[in-house]
């Protein structure tokens, strides 16, 4: 009983103190980076939450993007939503991607590579490509 009591205190203790030296910034869209890996075409497109993005093989949306500060130690992460178009590549993202850790975790598409860039406090309205 008391190995319970002193891990559940050590627990409590390190989430008060992740919480207390972190800073989350919601943010109301994103720009995310598109490279064609077959013409290595890059485009950049600023888009607000919850707008689709239609690529000529799949969807995106951006559900949720956040500014986070832990430890000083700045970064963006999104909650991105991947559907691919074609019925026998089913397969479906929905995750977290990562601005500093890009390799982390993507979504898989066989023509192109997708990026955060960055996640913008302000919201953007209309879904554009820059």
């Amino acid at each position: 009983m008391f190995f319970k009591v002193k891990y559940i205190h050590i627990f409590l203790v390190s989430f008060f103190f992740f919480e207390l030296n972190s800073k989350e910034i919601e943010c109301q869209g994103a720009k995310v980076r598109i490279i064609n890996k077959i013409t290595t075409e890059k485009n950049f497109f600023i888009m607000p939450l919850s707008q689709t993005l239609e690529l000529d093989n799949s969807k995106i949306i951006i559900q949720r993007c956040l500014k986070v500060e832990i430890d000083g130690k700045e970064d963006d992460i999104a909650i991105l939503n991947h559907i691919p178009k074609s019925q026998k590549n089913k397969e479906e993202f929905l995750g977290w991607i990562f601005k500093s850790s890009q390799y982390l975790s993507l979504p898989v598409n066989a023509m192109y590579d997708i990026r955060l860039e960055e996640c913008l406090i302000e919201d953007p309205i209309f879904l554009k490509k820059e």
